[in-house]
Order: C-alpha cells, then sequence, then structure tokens
C-alpha cells in the first residue's frame, strides 16, 4: 500500500471522528428542553385603564401543572397576578385590534402543591406583550417570559431543572366589547396556559465519551504528521 493512499485513509479517519465529537459538543451545549405547563382556568380580572398604562390581571384561577410526561399536579388555591409593560401602540386587524404593551413587568403564580402556599413561579415579560381583540367577544394574551424563580418542592415533584424562559397564551372574555387600542376596558379572565421551559442536563458521560474522542483525533492527526514529514 502506497503512503499517499495511507495519508488518504488517515484523513478520512479523521474527518470522520471529527465530525462525531463536534456532534457530541453540539448536543452537549443544546442541552434537551422539556415544557412545563401551569393551567390556568376561568376566573380573575383583565383591565387596561387605557393612555399608557400597563394591562393587569389579577387572581386568575390556576388548577394544575404538568411536565407533558406524568400526570397533571393538582395546584391548591392556585392564582395568577401578572402586570405587563406599558402600553406602547395598536393596529387594526381584520378581527378588531391589536395593542402593544412593552416588556417587563411581572408575573407571579401563588400555590400548594403540597408543602404549603408559596410562590410557584415568578418572572418578567422578555420583551413586547401582544394582546389580540376581540373576535366574538373573548381575545388573547401572548407572550416570552423570563423566569425568575420556581418553588424547589414543585421543581422535585416534576423533575424540573433550570427553568430558564417560557411563554404566555390567555384568554379574556368581555361583556362589552372593548372599543379599540388606547380605550380603556376590563373583563373575565377565561383560561389558557402558561408554558416554561425545564432545561435537562445531560450526564457527565458524554462529556468524558467526547474529550476521549478528541484526544484520539489529536493523537492520531500528531501521528499523521509525523508520518508525512518522514516522506
Amino acid at each position: 500500500m502506497s503512503k499517499k493512499i495511507q495519508m488518504s485513509r488517515n484523513n478520512r479517519w479523521f474527518a470522520g471522528v471529527g465530525v462525531l465529537v463536534g456532534s457530541l459538543a453540539l448536543t452537549a451545549v443544546g442541552a434537551e428542553a422539556v415544557p412545563i405547563n401551569f393551567s390556568v382556568d376561568v376566573g380573575g380580572t383583565v383591565q387596561y385603564v387605557g393612555g399608557t398604562a400597563p394591562l393587569v390581571i389579577n387572581t386568575a384561577p390556576v388548577s394544575a401543572v404538568d411536565n407533558g410526561i406524568a400526570p397533571p399536579l393538582p395546584i391548591t388555591g392556585g392564582l395568577l397576578n401578572l402586570v405587563t409593560g406599558d402600553f406602547t401602540s395598536g393596529i387594526a386587524t381584520t378581527s378588531g385590534f391589536q395593542s402593544t404593551y412593552d416588556g417587563g413587568g411581572t408575573l407571579t403564580l401563588i400555590g400548594d402543591v403540597g408543602s404549603g402556599s408559596t410562590t410557584l413561579l415568578s418572572g418578567s415579560f422578555l420583551g413586547p406583550v401582544t394582546f389580540d381583540c376581540c373576535l366574538l367577544g373573548s381575545s388573547s394574551l401572548s407572550g416570552l417570559l423570563a423566569v425568575s424563580s420556581v418553588d424547589a418542592n414543585l421543581a422535585s415533584l416534576l423533575g424540573f431543572h433550570i427553568a430558564t424562559g417560557g411563554a404566555l397564551g390567555l384568554v379574556q372574555l368581555f361583556d362589552v366589547i372593548p372599543a379599540g387600542p388606547g380605550v380603556a376596558f376590563s373583563g373575565l379572565h377565561a383560561g389558557g396556559v402558561i408554558t416554561v421551559v425545564d432545561v435537562i442536563p445531560l450526564p457527565p458521560a458524554v462529556f468524558l465519551m467526547g474529550s476521549g474522542l478528541a484526544s484520539l483525533v489529536g493523537l492520531r492527526f500528531c501521528c499523521g504528521r509525523k508520518d508525512r514529514s518522514s516522506v
């Protein structure tokens, strides 16, 4: 076998293992993300007093939380309170209008999952919050969350790890449909879901295997260079 053919095979081996190591590294960085869903029920109020004021939801009931795998975990006395950032703009749409509120604000969810009433989830809005109104007398509120805390007991019960962010999707009902963006309104909170993201760290064995393969690649590469230098 010629040295040229041997070098070609060395290069193919090096490239193949390099791709494997690269894949492991990417997998390690992008650890698995699992959604955690809080079920928000009918009740509480939604209100906007007009102008640049924020949108406020008070005492919306929260009944359960699940991780998409195990059965839902009941929440006793669960209540959601949130305040968006200030109203910034509004446009007309085919179903009525859409209002935009600034990020920031606060979101707090209290309740009891077996160890007494406590703050189960808290955070703020990562970016703009959108209020879409008012198809058939109902509206929706959506936005991305920056999670600041998840109760440790709740995390243990459902196997949470690191909650880094999430999203909110809520619905409101109105006896008198809001007139348009920037105009005050109030109504009944009608349900929805708050989803946060649970990031599961990969097992240490993955990192050990990745570093071991990286060492083999380096050794093979060095040997290949030594062989070529002796040609």
